[in-house]
């Protein structure tokens, strides 16, 4: 056993005993709980301990585990759980391509009693729970969520005397400067293509803000052919390009050569997600780096964190313990989890979590604070649009920004050409 691991065990074994509400399930006893997950690394060590320390609190429980990779996963829950024989939960990818696949054969459960049960609209964020709906049905919990924002390397800015830019008009001046000075302002990076998504998220949510992102993906309410769309695809694509924010090579540059330009301190600036976050703090021991929302747009509607969901749990309709298996999935994001999780498994959960006396990076601790804001209510987290809209639109995206970065296709013609996919997909029942 690992050594952090079994401190966590002693230390949640006591806290569990002298707990009121370690209270076991009456049902429980001697029963078998079979749990695919997809963990390996430092979230296996930690999803471990959660299950451990879930069996510690209801004794009689044998939690069964199996992992499976993704692939692995896409390509036989189908079958198992339509067996009757297959897990009674499982880690699975969201939205309508995968687990939407399972709701409509009828093979997970519908969430939304467990979730007025336990109190989950109240405890996650919001932009969470949306991404884990199918047809406005919750149908699955989720657990891992990464932050899409921009990281700074504070050291070097501070050395050169620069601010970070808060809206795209200070970016614009911002990359002239560091250009000039020899800098790659950004480390954007955009071979093969998918690295777009990401960027054109900032620029839409920043413009026309959560709410009405939320209505565009869920509800296809607007367009993205709007006047606006056009000039969050012209803000990025042309007027950064233009400023000479990005290497020369943006569509010939892989994502993680565009990361390293960031780790050795050719690039300042680098526009990505928190799965970066320990890389970053393992390639840059000697710079202090901040992470940070993206720039404002103009006339937009504020700056916003953006939010990709990974897998999230979902039950059997044939388990034969389903309440065990509600049970299980409240407990996956409590604080206990969820400490456990931000400690051993370097993972943010989009919950709310005490961060006094946690250990983590100050790096870390940012993203927790984003996610403990959106999570209590206080904030609104924007949508990673690429993991929320069907294969065709992507595709669009993905050859379309590669040529407005060339100079080939102009912001107006990709925004029609993405409103066609989307009509498209709408019309073949592939939309969200």
């Amino acid at each position: 056993m690992h050594p952090r691991l079994a401190v966590f065990l002693t230390t949640f074994m006591l806290l569990f005993a002298s707990s009121s509400a370690a209270v076991p399930l009456a049902s429980a006893q001697d029963t078998t709980l079979r749990v695919w997950d997809q963990f390996t690394g430092p979230e296996s060590e930690a999803i471990e301990l959660v299950y451990a320390a879930f069996m510690e609190q209801n004794p009689g429980v044998t939690i069964e585990r199996e992992v499976i990779t993704d692939q692995q996963m896409r390509q036989t829950a189908n079958v198992a759980l339509g067996s009757g024989t297959g897990p009674d939960v499982v880690y699975y990818a969201p939205g309508p391509a995968y687990a939407g696949v399972l709701a409509e054969a009828d093979l997970i459960l519908p969430l939304d009693d467990m979730a007025a049960e336990f109190g989950w609209n109240e405890r996650v964020a919001t932009a969470a729970l949306d991404q884990a709906r199918i047809d406005g049905v919750l149908y699955g919990l989720p657990l891992e969520i990464d932050l899409i924002g921009m990281y700074a390397n504070r050291t070097l800015l501070d050395q050169e005397g620069w601010e970070i830019p808060e809206t795209i008009s200070e970016l614009i001046t911002f990359c002239e400067t560091a250009s000039e000075a020899g800098y790659i302002p950004m480390a954007f990076s955009n071979n093969p293509g998918w690295s777009a998504f990401h960027q054109f998220t900032y620029v839409s949510n920043n413009m026309i803000g959560p709410e009405a992102m939320d209505a565009l993906l869920f509800d296809h309410e607007g367009r993205w052919d709007t006047p606006e769309q056009v000039q969050a695809i012209d803000d990025f694509f042309v007027k950064l390009r233009d400023a000479g924010c990005f290497a020369d090579d943006v569509n010939a540059l892989g994502y993680d050569d565009g990361n390293s330009l960031f780790y050795s301190g050719q690039a300042l600036l680098n526009s990505t997600g928190s799965w970066l976050l320990s890389d970053i703090e393992e390639n840059m021991p000697d710079y202090v780096v901040e992470y940070v929302p993206f720039p404002a747009v103009d006339g937009g509607q504020g700056r916003y964190w953006n939010s990709g969901l990974g897998s999230n749990w979902v039950v059997s309709s044939k388990s034969e313990h389903q309440e065990l298996a509600g049970n299980f999935l409240d407990f996956m994001i409590s604080p206990e989890s969820a400490r456990i999780w931000a400690e051993v498994g370097n993972t943010p959960l989009p919950v709310t979590l005490e961060t006094e006396g946690l250990e983590v990076s100050p790096l870390f601790l940012t993203v927790l604070d984003v996610l403990n804001s959106a999570a209590a209510g206080e904030s609104e987290l924007g949508y990673n649009i690429d993991v929320l809209v069907p294969a065709g639109f992507n595709e669009v995206m993905q050859s379309g920004f590669q040529a407005v970065l060339n100079g080939d296709k102009t912001p107006a013609e990709q925004a029609a050409d993405m409103q066609a996919a989307w009509e498209a997909s709408i019309a073949d029942g592939a939309g969200s």
